[in-house]
């Protein structure tokens, strides 16, 4: 079984081949460069250097979101354009799923945490069980102290992974002190790898999605569009 799997959801653009095995490729570039120049030119040295090629590929999965709505929308569709004229299996997942996914497991619950930019956050809570992570209760976007007052209810040790770790690191080390750890910072990024091995999981429980229904997972409309409604 190779699974195919792309993350288009912030800066990094990620591809990642792997199989029930091993990572047999990986591939991530954060230049700023735009997602739209570079991911079919990633996708074609890594199958060219695999020496595997879109047919030998049984499962395609790329991240849904929350994240970048240009960079969202350029993963799905590539995505569904390799699904055109082939029969391939998709798996469509969260953004903060594959970040808890970068995190090993961990003995509390995992925060997987974006900066949503003016304070604001997109977080998901996830508890390692039988070595993967399972959220707990809805994704949260809100403000940064919205996020903190929940995770104070659970009175838990807390590993925060994402670009949110990172960018509100002081004020988590602040409010929840030895309680509070920290992902590496290679882990911080969204990754494909993460993608893949949570795609790997999805499949084997026959777990899949429809390729027509597959769409980004944005939690809250985009800026434009908020100012086209009156909304802050």
């Amino acid at each position: 079984m190779k699974i195919l799997a792309l993350d288009t959801s912030g800066q990094n653009c990620s591809v990642c081949i792997m199989n029930e095995e091993k990572v047999i490729c990986d591939f991530n570039l954060s230049t700023g460069t735009t997602h739209s120049e570079t991911l079919l030119p990633i996708i074609d040295t890594l199958c060219k250097f695999s020496k595997i090629d879109l047919n030998d590929i049984d499962i395609l999965a790329c991240a849904l979101g929350p994240g970048s709505f240009t960079g969202l929308r350029i993963g799905i569709a590539t995505l569904k354009g390799f699904c055109l004229g082939a029969e391939k299996k998709v798996v469509g997942i969260s953004t903060l799923e594959g970040l808890a996914y970068n995190a090993t497991e961990f003995c509390g619950i995992v925060c997987s945490v974006l900066d949503a930019k003016n304070n604001n956050v997109y977080a998901g809570i996830y508890k390692y069980e039988n070595g993967k992570p399972t959220r707990i209760g809805d994704y949260i976007t809100e403000d940064l102290d919205t996020l903190i007052k929940i995770l104070k209810e659970y009175n838990s040790k807390i590993l925060f992974v994402g670009d949110g770790a990172q960018s509100f690191k002081e004020r988590f080390e602040n409010e929840f002190g030895d309680k509070a750890s920290f992902a590496p910072i290679h882990l911080n990024n969204q990754l494909a790898s993460s993608i893949a091995k949570a795609a790997l999981d999805r499949a084997q429980n026959n777990d899949f999605d429809d390729m027509d229904k597959l769409n980004p997972l944005y939690l809250k409309k985009s800026q434009a569009e908020r100012m086209l409604d009156g909304e802050n």
